[in-house]
Order: C-alpha cells, then sequence, then structure tokens
C-alpha cells in the first residue's frame, strides 16, 4: 500500500482533479432534467409564470382577494406589496410596465425572499381559485349551480363582492375556514399550479406582455439547459 502512495503521490493532484470534474459532471447531467421539466411545466404549461403570489394585482381585484383571507393573512400579504398610484413617484416606469395603471392603482410586490413568496403562494392562490370561481359562477348558470349558488336571487346590480365584503367578521372567518377545508384535499402545490393560471389572466388584463414573458422564460432556461450540456461534455 505504501509503495501504491508513492507511486501515486507525483499524481494526486491531477487525481483529486479528475475526481473533480467528474463529481461537477455528474452534478451537471442531473441538472438537465430539471431545466428541461422548467421549460415544459413552467414556460410551456404556465406562461412562464412562476408564482401565485403575483409581482402585479389591480387594486380592484386586491379588494376581492382579500375577502377571502384570514386577518392574518391579510396582512402578510398587504405587507408583501406596495401601492403604486397616479401620484407615486415611480409611476411613469410601472405604466410602461403594467399599462392598467393608467385607469386604477396597483399592488406590486415587494422584494421579498423567496421562502416568503413560497409561504404566501398557496394561501394567495386560495383566495385568487375562490375570486375566479365566483366570476365565473355570475356569467355561467350552470357553474353556479355546482356551486350551490344562484346569481339571479341577488339584488338587480347588485355586487357579489361588496356584498360579502359587507358579512360581519364571524360570518367571513367561518367563510375563508369553509374555502381552507374545500381546498384542503388538493394539497399546497396543486393549488398553487392551479392559482398560476388565474394570475396569468390578471397579467393580461394588466396589459403586460405575457407572450414575451414566455418567450423570455422558455429562451433563458434554454440558455442555462446549453450552457450546463456544454459544462458537462468539457468536464
Amino acid at each position: 500500500m505504501m509503495k501504491m502512495m508513492k507511486f501515486v503521490k507525483p499524481y494526486r493532484w491531477t487525481l483529486a482533479l479528475a475526481v473533480a470534474l467528474i463529481f461537477a459532471q455528474a452534478n451537471l447531467d442531473l441538472s438537465l432534467p430539471d431545466y428541461l421539466s422548467r421549460i415544459v411545466n413552467t414556460g410551456i404549461q404556465q406562461g412562464g409564470v412562476e408564482n401565485a403570489l403575483p409581482e402585479a394585482i389591480r387594486a380592484s381585484e386586491m379588494d376581492k382577494v382579500a375577502i377571502f383571507l384570514s386577518a392574518a393573512d391579510k396582512e402578510d400579504v398587504l405587507a408583501s406589496y406596495a401601492l403604486v398610484t397616479d401620484s407615486s413617484p415611480d409611476y411613469d416606469s410601472y405604466l410602461k410596465r403594467y399599462p392598467a395603471l393608467e385607469t386604477q392603482p396597483i399592488y406590486v410586490l415587494n422584494d421579498i425572499p423567496q421562502s416568503e413568496v413560497d409561504r404566501l403562494n398557496p394561501i394567495m392562490a386560495k383566495a385568487l381559485l375562490t375570486v375566479s370561481g365566483i366570476e365565473q359562477a355570475m356569467n355561467d348558470p350552470a357553474t353556479a349551480a355546482e356551486m350551490g349558488f344562484d346569481p339571479s336571487k341577488l339584488p338587480p346590480g347588485a355586487n357579489v363582492f361588496d356584498m360579502l365584503a359587507k358579512l360581519p367578521a364571524d360570518q367571513l372567518a367561518q367563510m375563508t375556514d369553509s374555502v381552507d377545508e374545500k381546498f384542503s384535499a388538493l394539497g399546497e402545490t396543486m393549488i398553487a399550479q392551479a392559482g398560476v393560471n388565474v394570475v396569468r389572466d390578471e397579467y393580461e388584463a394588466l396589459g403586460m406582455d405575457t407572450e414575451a414573458r414566455q418567450n423570455n422564460y422558455i429562451l433563458a432556461s434554454g440558455a442555462w439547459m446549453l450552457l450546463l450540456t456544454l459544462l458537462s461534455g468539457a468536464s
């Protein structure tokens, strides 16, 4: 053994480099399927939208969403956003990105840790999906019937969200608990993925270039995938 070590000693740095390269190649190869999955799932299926916590949302929609948040969740969500109006210092720059700002205020997501984004994703997704479901029910009697809801019983010209917002706090709490119970069987990951579709619709309502967003995400992920492939081959 000592004789073997004596023979190997002059090449120890070469061997160490070879082991490091093999280790690096293995890690690079393992990363490739992940990037391919991102291109297919997030890039193609989700339109480049990664989170159910939107980067921006119209104030009118945030008001609806807030109805279905618990007091604590509402506080956390609103604390994660900044309200932008026509008197805000950065109004012009935000207007270019979110054209809907011309007609109403919007909430823009602050720079928060990814861990907080992950925590708020399912919370926001549930509320967004609930709002979306009610809006669909208001326009589709069949959907309303499935939800046990009859829009024809509402007073003429009534806004269902205004009515819900005026409910007593205990009734609102019961409502949010009921929403959570209905979503509990789906799991947070599936809820967040479903919420992404609502977020994509909101981005379109904001006037964002969703097609460019999707293309940029796919191209960026593809570029990283190509780079990893080249590095893997080089190692």
